[in-house]
């Protein structure tokens, strides 16, 4: 049976989503973000150190909550979307995107003949539940959410065009490199980021398609909402991780020292 996608589900009705960041490769950790409630979940193989076998094992694990699994693939190679596609994700991300060809070749390669050219194995694998999913070719591309990163200049100037390719379903402007490639890597809430951000923004509204984004110092998830962003993706495993550790040590420390141990 075709699994729908609820996060294309929630963007079409205009429904906003919080999102968390999965860099560590772990189900169990894919289990805990169900567990309490995100609406989607970035399977980080960009920066994170997971392979193909781990996202199909979150991909596993998250079939048992309402989150949906989105996986930010390394780059724009066909050979890969289409490997993680077979895994049976539904939604994606793919970073740093800079002109409409790229756009239209990244399309292409997540979509079968005639609509693309993505290569068949449809009765193998995961996706199709092993050949269960009969009409899992023709309609693979319906329940497909693909988001476009926008991490440059040169991706802002083209972002009119890049939104405009159709299968784009989303511009997810990924702030902390647009910082460095505005030469003020970190600095996502200087004035100039900001600028291009925005600039990002209206390019993308004037054809109709979704947006989302990170939240940056000027600019909470609520305030993103307000401004007409779907997607928020905010802390990640390892941020949430570390953060509470060393919350812990510091007042474990605290406590000690009142204590003159």
């Amino acid at each position: 049976m075709f699994q729908t996608n609820k996060l294309k589900q929630r963007v079409e009705n205009g429904t906003p989503s919080l999102g968390i960041w999965l860099s560590l490769a772990n189900p169990a950790l894919a289990e805990i973000s169900g567990h309490v409630g995100y609406d989607f979940a970035i399977i980080d193989n960009e920066h994170g150190i997971g392979e193909i076998k781990d996202v199909a094992n979150m991909l596993r694990a998250f079939g048992a909550f309402e989150t949906t699994a989105m996986v930010r693939v390394p780059g724009q190679d066909p050979d890969y979307l289409k490997r993680v596609l077979d895994a049976g994700a539904q939604a994606l991300m793919i970073p740093m995107i800079e002109t409409a060809d790229q756009a239209r070749a990244a399309i292409a390669a997540c979509r079968y003949p005639p609509l693309g050219s993505r290569g068949c194995a449809a009765g193998l694998i995961r996706a199709s539940g092993y050949g269960a999913t009969e009409d899992y070719i023709t309609q693979a591309h319906d329940e497909l959410f693909i988001a476009l990163q926008i991490e440059s200049i040169k991706g802002v100037e083209n972002t009119a065009e890049i939104a405009a390719v159709e299968g784009v379903d989303m511009i997810f402007i990924g702030a902390n490199d647009l910082s460095g490639n505005c030469g003020m890597l970190s600095q996502y809430g200087h004035p100039e980021v900001v600028r291009q951000i925005e600039k990002s923004m209206a390019a993308t509204k004037t054809v109709g398609k979704y947006l989302g984004t990170i939240p940056r110092p000027d600019a909470d998830y609520c305030q993103l909402i307000e401004d007409g962003f779907l997607m928020v993706a905010g802390s990640a495993d390892t941020t949430l991780f570390r953060d509470a550790a060393k919350a812990e040590i510091a007042a474990y420390r605290e406590g000690m020292a009142k204590r003159g141990k």
